[in-house]
């Protein structure tokens, strides 16, 4: 089996690597920074049997959902972003200012900027210097996070995964707006509890 991963802002590939490959031992994996050019990625290096994205990830496979839909039969979405600005009203918690003050300290001071991105997210164990993005591709992604959104539900057959106590997304309007999501009691926005929830459920 061969999956495919979109990894979200700032995660080090290392890092997520990790727990995806103790989820799945036996799987191929491929990992993919959430970039202009992810999907270009994916697509010239198929074929996979799922694809699965995290946060930003998740926001950038909706965004292309009939392109990712055509790439493998399996489609997971963890910690689905569909807006991120809590203004939007579809389920981010986070304030638009929040993110624009993060976008201007990552210009600033990244080490800072990244560490305190991890604690408020829950993201135990990220370091900032285990990135290899490159800082655009950092930039290019708060731009999305600032932008885009998608309008629920999930497409049809795509399984998604929410954390109950997740601090940048409430489980509890996402549900609301897409009944299909599973709500992962005691999960946080680390992907960690969200990937075993999916592995429990892969038939």
């Amino acid at each position: 089996m061969r999956i495919a991963w979109v990894l979200g802002w700032a995660v080090p590939e290392t890092w997520f690597a990790a727990l995806a490959r103790a989820a799945f031992p036996q799987a191929e994996h491929g990992f993919f920074e959430a970039s202009p050019i992810w999907l270009g990625q994916i697509s010239a290096t198929g074929p996979w049997d799922a694809i699965t994205g995290h946060s930003l990830g998740a926001l950038l496979m909706l965004k292309e959902r009939a392109a990712v839909g055509r790439l493998a039969p399996r489609v997971t979405l963890l910690a689905p972003v569909l807006a991120f600005p809590a203004e939007a009203g579809l389920g981010g918690r986070i304030a638009l200012t929040q993110v624009r003050y993060l976008t201007r300290w990552l210009k600033t001071d990244p080490t800072a900027a990244l560490a305190d991105f991890y604690a408020r997210a829950g993201m135990a164990g990220c370091e900032a210097g285990e990135l290899n993005a490159p800082a655009g591709f950092l930039q290019w992604g708060l731009e999305r996070l600032m932008q885009d959104r998608v309008e629920p539900p999930l497409p049809k057959g795509w399984r998604g995964y929410v954390g109950e106590n997740d601090p940048l997304l409430d489980a509890r309007e996402l549900v609301r707006l897409d009944s299909t999501l599973t709500c992962v009691a005691g999960a946080t926005h680390h992907p960690e509890a969200l990937i075993r929830a999916w592995r429990a459920d892969f038939a």
